[in-house]
């Protein structure tokens, strides 16, 4: 399993950044696990490049978790009904 520590706010200009990572993860051929501790804010950027790289691993029949989500992220991951991509031995942290 990769795993990968973000940092910094996951909106349109850090996902700009981030596009050659999760084009490589997605190419990877592991499963890939994102550590977002650090990771204060994601708006529909971030979400959609976790989405992308969800629907290539699962082509792959590989698997994306993420884990120490907090405040904003957490929430909008449970809003979006996302909490599918929480690692299963994550415990949910309070927001």
């Amino acid at each position: 399993m990769r795993i990968i520590r973000l940092d910094g706010d996951m909106d349109a200009a850090a996902m700009a950044d981030m596009k050659d990572l999760f084009e490589e993860l997605a190419a990877c051929g592991q499963d890939v696990r994102l550590d977002m501790r650090n990771v204060s804010f994601i708006d529909s950027s971030g979400i959609g490049g976790i989405v992308f790289l969800f629907k290539r691993l699962k082509a792959q029949g590989l698997r994306l978790e993420t884990t120490r989500l907090k405040g904003q992220p957490q929430r909008l991951f449970l809003h979006l009904d996302l909490a599918f991509l929480i690692a299963p031995d994550e415990p949910a942290e309070q927001a």
